[in-house]
């Protein structure tokens, strides 16, 4: 398991979510409150790139559907209405080291 530099702490504001390349794999960084987050960038009902969508209530919102997301941890809140249910998203770990914003790839 590697910790790689995403972001500088401090250029993101609370509510923002950032698409990023860590080692190949395109990751979205999410700021809710102090707190950051990682996961999967696509929307697991159609694919649509969440780095688009918004947070509203420490929720992850699909700007597509709406399905929405704890962005803690990936688990699905509540699937788009009509779709049934839908997968989690992946989520990684991140942590702030000498500044930056680190997420960890298995």
């Amino acid at each position: 398991m590697t910790w790689y530099k995403v972001a500088k702490d401090g250029n993101m504001k609370d509510g923002d979510l950032a698409k990023v390349k860590v080692d190949g794999i395109e990751v979205l960084i999410i700021k809710d409150g102090d707190n950051y987050f990682a996961t999967s960038y696509l929307c697991t009902h159609e694919e649509y790139d969440l780095s688009e969508g918004f947070m509203d209530n420490h929720e992850l919102i699909c700007p597509n559907h709406f399905a929405t997301f704890n962005p803690k941890n990936g688990e699905v809140i509540s699937p788009p209405e009509g779709s049934g249910s839908i997968s989690p998203l992946k989520s990684y770990k991140t942590k702030v080291e000498n500044g930056d914003i680190m997420v960890e790839l298995q």
